[in-house]
């Protein structure tokens, strides 16, 4: 792509997304059903704070042995994980409580226990990822050059050959990525991808120094008071590593794989798209029937309900998955899900292989 891309511009509305909405907010219309969704919400709140305060207590005051070691740290592990998926990701998006303050407040938890801002996560991920899901250039998730290839349209590498072998170990670096000064570098740029990202002010500034700071003294400063350096260092890398993976790779199985769409800006141009056709049709479930994954995974593997209504909480998406899928046979809209974990990770790989492949053309369908 050469020269500046012109400007970006959805058709909002239609007769699929009206109806859906008005299905959604009749079931969300029951009193009962939203005290459950809450209620259910709030008890996995409870499970991954504690899971994650346990662990770490119990490594760095009770400091148990080897084996007792590394149960807790795949305790904070699973914490961190239950937390990143089913609190902050929620808080973040205005879908945990009703007012502003009180989800950026728990969404400061990105900033305290994972250590990476969720001033700036919020404009990379409800925005850039949000409104522009597979677009290139716009969609700073599927951006990985030059490291891999994600869309047809990103130029070819000799080493992208063996992307579908190298980007599993890249994927465990993500986190160490962020934590380590990529969302500060963005702020210095002033943006993500091509979404205007301003200097925080105020608490904002304050919640990203101080969340930086409760991070590091709880994730590193405080462990190196019982432990020798290497130990701490083991243990973090450890637990940034799998989180990452973990993070990444459940993001990627719903936007990296061969039934998504891709697109740019050029052609959005020249052939509009209604936003929420787009979002379905750029987007993956996968496991539907999987209660534990969606447990775990804060109903992240409902990821085309979560673009529909991401200030939802997750908790309510395998009810309005039927909702959406049903709609989505009537209105000729493309609806994709993977039945199992297998398949997905079989699509992502197959997609990796298909675009490392250096010189070959691969045509962009848009549904």
């Amino acid at each position: 792509m050469t020269g500046r891309p012109p400007k970006l511009a959805f058709e909002n509305g239609g007769e699929f997304i009206q109806q859906t909405r008005r299905e959604v907010e009749l079931y969300l219309s029951s009193r009962g059903t939203r005290l459950r969704g809450r209620l259910q919400l709030y008890a996995k709140s409870v499970v991954a704070f504690t899971l994650l305060a346990g662990s770490w207590t119990t490594l760095v005051f009770v400091r148990p042995g080897l084996v007792g070691g590394l149960l807790s740290l795949a305790g904070v592990v699973l914490g961190t994980i239950l937390i990143g998926f089913c609190v902050q990701h929620d808080a973040n998006h205005g879908a945990y409580f009703r007012t502003r303050r009180l989800n950026h407040l728990l969404g400061w938890t990105a900033d305290a226990l994972l250590g990476f801002s969720s001033y700036a996560w919020r404009v990379k991920h409800n925005v850039a990822h949000h409104t522009y899901t597979n677009v290139d250039g716009f969609d700073d998730d599927i951006d990985q050059t030059p490291f891999a290839r994600m869309l047809p349209t990103q130029e070819p590498r000799p080493w992208y050959r063996l992307q579908h072998i190298y980007i599993w170990p890249l994927y465990t670096l993500m986190l160490l990525r962020w934590q380590t000064g990529a969302d500060i570098a963005a702020l210095m740029r002033g943006r993500i991808a091509r979404s205007a990202l301003h200097r925080p002010r105020g608490w904002d500034l304050a919640g990203m120094i101080g969340g930086k700071a409760v991070f590091i003294s709880w994730a590193i400063v405080a462990p190196l008071l019982v432990y020798p350096w290497w130990i701490v260092v083991a243990g973090y890398v450890g637990f940034t590593m799998v989180t990452s993976l973990v993070t990444a790779t459940t993001f990627q199985l719903a936007h990296c794989v061969e039934e998504a769409d891709f697109t740019t800006a050029e052609q959005l141009a020249q052939a509009k798209r209604v936003w929420a056709v787009h979002e379905v049709e750029t987007t993956v479930d996968f496991c539907p029937r999987n209660v534990v994954l969606t447990w775990v995974l804060g109903g992240l593997n409902f990821q085309i309900e979560h673009h529909l209504f991401p200030r939802v909480s997750h908790t309510h998406y395998p009810r309005i998955a039927q909702i959406v899928q049903r709609n989505a046979a009537v209105y000729g809209v493309r609806y994709t899900t993977q039945s199992s974990l297998y398949a997905a990770l079989r699509s992502h790989q197959r997609h990796l292989r298909s675009l490392g492949r250096v010189g070959r053309q691969v045509e962009i369908e848009m549904g």
